[in-house]
């Protein structure tokens, strides 16, 4: 018999909708729910998705549970009795908002029988959301909701609530991060509550009593809570959205993410790449950042944008789906085949499927490999989110059954939602179980369980009783007598973890352990004694040792994790000695690691940082250290002065050319910097070798530190029409790029004759005030190629009387309107002059529409772009205007800049989509990544992303180029609330041409070049 909870009249009001096809509006507990989705969209029924699915031989898929048991599952979690209990959202986003009107719950699903069904429901909780996930301890559950983490308690386990939620942590701003919200609350082996933040905003994160100015920085990655100790920290940062986190059998961490790559290995400390457009890393001196350690992708990203892959047909279907991934599990149950164990599964949601992916040691760390999809459902509403394998074995796989993607442009379809049980064969029902009511020595014995569900959940039980007990004697002798005596490295780690989560170990027991054969031994020892930053000394003399003589390179990984945890002074010993082992030198991530972990105690020791230059092996890391050093040439010019030393002492021509290029790097975009006492003597040395690349490191610096003598052989060449192009390329490019002097003009003026050479002429025409120059360009403008003519574009939209000229010149027709972008129509506006703005409302005509009318201009083009129009547009036309509107910032099949997401992987088939981010695409612009308006002294006016700040730089993303700018020559910068993709893009096409350009976009497969580009 099945029992319900819900009211009788709820029950047969759903039953009824059911039975009638179309499930608009559902009367939950206490409040009413209702569909955005369009009504004629009818989902595949439940039963039928799981007739369609398609599993490997031997496996089976049972429908656990689905609506109306359960409705948008967005997280669950399975208890120690081997319930589910679900946190349902039916707030989510809509547009962007949150939708407060309803109340989101926690409803626990329970199979008595072992049939693989569902058979018992109860609502646990029910409150204002939105709610994310859950995590199930002994006495209550820890949730994410609203922008808080939560425990409400049940100590007397009658499922109900013993009080109202406690607060644990507070901050997450849900609002603004929206579909990147906080999620993913799971136990990790050291006793620490992990879980996972997007990139769309930063939250501040403290205990309720916390300060503000006490509280911790969340950005974009993972984070960890602990219980007991109360303190939230982050973890690593960057990636897109995270949506899954799990570890293998020796503790190796492993995420899952959207857009940029779907698997990174978790190491503390890291600084992950993040989604193109969204910003810098937190810390403007990590410079370069770690990849994915996936060595495939599950979508053709060789083919162009992420955004393209939604469509999953051809070889996106046939590499796994598409960018977007939900939920990340790492199977170490006691049902599926031996195979599977230590591999990860996700949910691909574009390619409506569940992947899987090998993790296989490579280098210092380890990378994923591809494998056949796992389970294949055929359904355009599969959207998975969770996979978690429970106490028998199987794995439980929740579906959020919708159209469309996270952002849901197409509307919500809260009333669906299903639980799909997969195993194989026919698992064993463990019966009534409850581990709770097992003894200490009880839960000990299930560490050597096959089935990891034991294991962590009496892991986590020992060490919820840890608080209470006062005679761990017992327990303490059984776990030490596995780790001393098992010889399964697994189980004696389980026991290691246990015995650390209970606080059964000290500082001088880890350190012992150091000395262990085994390598994942050695590694939680390193990870254990630098968990809360107070490392003895023993250790640290032992982390010195390791790095010398250490010969697994997983664990010189997680000793160069450690060095962020040392204090300063004790780094570079240890770093000195990971440097040392040249097996890691190729391996970036390792590179990169070591960087983080000696980069704050460059400025802190120079003396230090110098000397440990002199026998770094890491080409990278020498760059960086130097650049490091040189950026505070202002404060410290003795230190670049060290750095020039040696340069010059070195014989090492590559030791040579890594310090100087980051040298330059970090004076990359400067006015003027003091020049070095000891650069003549540097000069004259390279004069005399053959290295034409240090040459031109010493050239570039030159121009920046002033050197005339420099500057006059550059603008010789540069003006000399006998020498080679490339030359002659090369010297304007160094001089524009080092040199804002004002004798740069006569050089400028020439080249801008010079069809080679217009496109760096027209850039470095900006920075100065030349009306005559400007009017004869206007008046070959025809003559002018392509990418000259957006160079020229740019220059002349970045100053008033420039704009002045182009828009008489538009009047005059040597200039076709229709050349002038939306992007440069928004800038010409910021001049905020009456003369430029009425100008151009007379050529251009008003801009900016409300809301409302943005609203019914996407209806009215949705009317307009009907499936025949679109099947008979002209898709080679389409890519002339994609070339000419979107490929500046945007790739879209292998073609295009990379400044916004890449669209080859986006959802470009559903309409909505396509139109609301044409349209509208300032609705959402992550917090930090505004457009900003930067005026500087010499007249300019740019508009663009702030990528890197720093106390002398700013690097400043436009829509076409990547500026490195001198915070001297910067006036005045304001705030945007605009994104730096333009609206107004369609205003001026004709209905062919929007046909043509929507056709294109949502195509499946690159047309060839018209003829008119291919020319230009």
């Amino acid at each position: 018999m099945r029992l319900f909870d819900l009211r009788p009249h709820c029950f047969v009001f759903l039953v009824s909708a059911l039975l009638l096809g179309s499930l608009s509006l559902l009367e939950a507990d206490e409040f009413k729910i209702e569909n955005t989705q369009d009504p004629k969209d009818q989902a595949t029924s439940a039963e039928q998705t799981v007739k369609n699915m398609t599993v490997p031989e031997g496996f089976k898929v049972d429908l656990f549970a689905s609506e109306p048991d359960v409705h948008q599952p967005i997280g669950f979690a399975i208890d120690d009795r081997g319930r589910l209990w679900v946190a349902e959202c039916f707030t989510y986003e809509a547009h962007g908002v949150y939708q407060d009107q309803y109340q989101d719950r926690i409803v626990i699903l329970e199979d008595t029988d072992g049939d693989g069904q569902m058979d018992q429901r109860k609502v646990f909780w029910q409150g204002q959301g939105p709610l994310t996930s859950v995590s199930v301890g002994s006495n209550g559950v820890w949730a994410l909701c609203r922008g808080e983490l939560l425990y409400i308690e049940d100590k007397n386990h009658d499922d109900v609530p013993d009080g109202e939620p406690q607060v644990l942590l507070e901050g997450w701003n849900y609002k603004t991060v929206r579909h990147n919200i906080v999620s993913g609350l799971t136990w990790g082996p050291d006793g620490w509550l992990y879980g996972r933040h997007g990139i769309t905003d930063s939250s501040l994160v403290g205990t309720p009593e916390t300060e503000p100015s006490r509280r911790t920085l969340i950005h974009c990655g993972i984070w960890r809570y602990h219980p007991h100790r109360k303190i939230v920290e982050e973890v690593s940062s960057g990636t897109t959205n995270p949506w899954g986190f799990d570890y293998d059998e020796y503790g190796q961490m492993f995420f899952t993410n959207n857009v940029n790559g779907h698997l990174w290995h978790m190491i503390p400390g890291s600084h992950y790449i993040r989604m193109s457009g969204h910003g810098s890393d937190p810390n403007p001196y990590a410079y370069e950042l770690m990849t994915k350690c996936a060595d495939h992708d599950h979508w053709d990203s060789s083919s162009g944008k992420w955004t393209d892959s939604r469509d999953t047909s051809g070889v996106h279907g046939e590499l796994g789906g598409g960018h977007s991934h939900c939920g990340g599990m790492i199977y170490l149950g006691d049902n599926w085949p031996a195979k599977y164990r230590n591999s990860i599964f996700l949910c691909n949601t574009h390619g409506h499927r569940v992947n899987n992916d090998a993790l296989v040691r490579e280098g210092s760390g380890y990378k994923g490999t591809h494998r056949p999809d796992f389970l294949l459902t055929g359904s355009d509403w599969f959207r998975g989110i969770e996979l978690k394998y429970g106490p028998d074995g199987a794995v439980y796989l929740s579906d959020w059954a919708d159209l469309g993607e996270c952002h849901d442009h197409d509307g919500v379809h809260r009333t669906s939602g299903r639980i799909y049980k997969v195993s194989y064969g026919k698992p064993t029902f463990p019966g009534k179980i409850d581990l709770n009511k097992l003894s200490d020595s009880e839960l000990v014995k299930l560490q050597l369980h096959p089935n990891d569900w034991y294991v962590r959940h009496a892991r986590r039980i020992l060490m919820e009783r840890a608080g209470e007990s006062e005679n761990w004697n017992q327990a303490k002798a059984e776990l030490l007598k596995i780790f001393e005596t098992n010889r399964d490295v697994s189980r004696r780690l389980r026991a290691m973890w246990t015995l650390f989560c209970m606080n059964q170990v000290n500082d001088a027991w880890l350190t012992k352990q150091l000395q262990d054969p085994n390598e994942h031994v050695r590694i939680w020892a390193i990870r254990y004694l630098v968990d809360d930053d107070q490392v003895p000394a023993s250790a640290v003399k032992e982390f010195a040792r390791l790095a010398k003589d250490e010969k697994s390179g997983l664990v010189r990984f997680y000793l160069a994790s450690a060095l962020q945890s040392l204090p300063e002074s004790d780094r570079w010993e240890i770093a000195s000695a990971l440097d040392a082992h040249h097996q890691d030198t190729e391996d970036r991530n390792f590179t990169l690691m070591l960087w983080y972990g000696i980069e704050p105690a460059v400025m802190a020791d120079s003396d230090a940082a110098l000397h440990y230059l002199k026998h770094a092996t890491r080409p990278l890391v020498r760059q960086l250290v130097a650049r490091r050093l040189t950026e505070d040439i202002d404060q410290h010019p003795e230190y670049v002065k060290s750095l020039v030393q040696q340069v010059i002492d070195t014989k090492d021509i590559e030791v040579k050319q890594d310090l100087l290029t980051g040298m330059q790097a970090a004076l990359e975009g400067r006015l003027k910097a003091e020049t070095p006492g000891n650069w003549n003597a540097l000069k004259q040395q390279a004069e005399k070798t053959d290295s034409k690349e240090l040459q031109e490191l010493v050239t570039g610096l030159s121009v920046v530190f002033g050197d005339g003598q420099t500057m006059e052989v550059l603008k010789k060449i540069a003006m000399d029409q006998d020498q080679p192009m490339k030359s002659r390329y090369q010297a304007l490019e160094s001089l524009l790029n080092n040199s804002q002097d004002k004798d740069l003009l006569p050089v400028i003026q020439q080249a801008a004759y010079t069809t080679e050479l217009q496109v760096l002429a027209f850039r470095g025409l900006s920075r100065f005030y030349d009306p005559k120059t400007v009017e004869r360009m206007l008046g070959r403008y025809r003559n002018i190629k392509h990418q000259g003519r957006l160079a020229l574009m740019d220059t002349l939209c970045s100053r008033k009387e420039y704009v002045l000229l182009l828009l008489a010149a538009i009047d005059k027709k040597q200039v076709p309107q229709e050349d002038v972008s939306a992007f440069h129509v928004r800038q010409l506006r910021n001049f905020k002059d009456k003369a430029v703005v009425a100008k151009l409302n007379q050529v251009w005509g008003l801009t900016r529409e409300t809301p409302e009318k943005k609203r019914a201009q996407i209806e009215g083009y949705k009317t307009l772009l009907t499936a025949e129009r679109l099947q008979h547009a002209d898709r080679v036309k389409g890519r002339a205007l994609y070339e000419k509107t979107c490929a500046k910032c945007h790739r879209l099949f292998g073609s295009g800049g990379n400044i916004g997401p890449d669209l080859t992987g986006s959802n470009r088939t559903n309409m909505d989509y396509l139109l609301e981010n044409m349209v509208d695409p300032s609705a959402l612009i992550p917090k930090g990544y505004e457009m900003v308006v930067v005026a500087l002294e010499d007249g300019r006016v740019l508009n663009g992303n702030v990528v890197r700040k720093t106390d002398q730089q700013l690097t400043l993303q436009t829509q076409t180029e990547l500026m490195v700018l001198d915070r001297r020559q910067i006036e005045e910068m304001s705030q945007s609330n605009l994104s730096l993709m333009p609206e107004g893009q369609l205003d001026k096409l004709s209905e062919q041409e929007i046909a043509d350009l929507i056709a294109y976009l949502s195509g499946h497969s690159q047309v060839k070049l018209p003829e008119s580009l291919e020319s230009k």
